[in-house]
């Protein structure tokens, strides 16, 4: 569970990466802040795939799981969001710390 959770981390945070970049150049070149929001990305990437989960969701949820709260997500930077999830899963995938315990007569 540990590997796959590394590599879902990966795979995250490399993602965010690139879309930090992407957002990166394009404050440059507007030389003003651009944020691009997750719903334009993902529409981008799969056109129709929103549509069809807000359906999903309104249909076989709560509406007020899409209205509020999911919007709000979706309309946040692409790149921090993905991002939070990348360290959520690095948190999920982190090895067990020994923590050495020193006592004082040790210095």
């Amino acid at each position: 569970m540990r590997v796959v959770s590394r590599i879902l981390a990966a795979a995250f945070l490399a993602l965010s990466v690139v879309l930090l970049v992407a957002d990166g150049t394009a404050m440059l070149a507007a030389n003003a802040f651009v944020a691009t929001p997750l719903a334009s990305t993902i529409a981008s990437l799969f056109p129709g795939t929103l549509e069809s989960v807000e359906l999903a969701v309104q249909d076989n949820l709560h509406p007020l799981l899409w209205e509020p709260t999911l919007t709000t997500l979706l309309a946040w930077p692409g790149w921090a969001v993905i991002g939070v999830i990348g360290l959520l899963f690095a948190l999920l995938g982190r090895s067990q710390s020994r923590r050495r315990l020193v006592s004082i007569d040790q210095f």
